[in-house]
């Protein structure tokens, strides 16, 4: 393939990954927004606690996408293939998203407690065993 060719292919790569990625964006953050707008004096504390770990969750995974860029600006560029990179990069934004799904459910109760609370509060929910 020419050069041209590859570079139309790898800027047409670049653009559909790019897509991808702000259409996974927008449905964690059209996520996050469901369970917190699905909120109020009428929920349940396993409403609270679900609106809560999903929030957790996205913030987690925020956080290990940020250390994960840090790492790979600290590493700088090398030859890789931009069509590898980019199929690694999407399973790992994957992988981050199950990992930090799994963080919370093994060790987010003491925040998603918190975060339980706090919407109680917010609400003036008084009755957390309804269903």
């Amino acid at each position: 393939m020419s050069s041209i060719g590859t570079d139309f292919t790898t800027s047409y790569l670049n653009s559909l990954t790019s897509q991808a990625s702000s259409l996974k964006k927008s449905q964690q953050a059209s996520d996050v927004e469901k369970a917190a707008s699905g909120i109020s004096k009428n929920s349940s504390k396993e409403e609270l606690t679900n609106a809560a770990k999903t929030f957790e969750s996205y913030f987690v995974e925020q956080v290990i996408k940020e250390v994960k860029k840090t790492n790979d600006e600290l590493k700088g560029d090398d030859d890789t293939d931009a069509y590898a990179q980019q199929v690694s990069d999407m399973y790992m934004d994957t992988t981050i998203q199950t990992l930090a799904s799994d963080i919370v459910d093994d060790y987010g109760d003491r925040f998603t407690e918190d975060m339980v609370k706090n919407m109680q509060a917010q609400y003036g929910i008084t009755d957390t065993d309804r269903s």
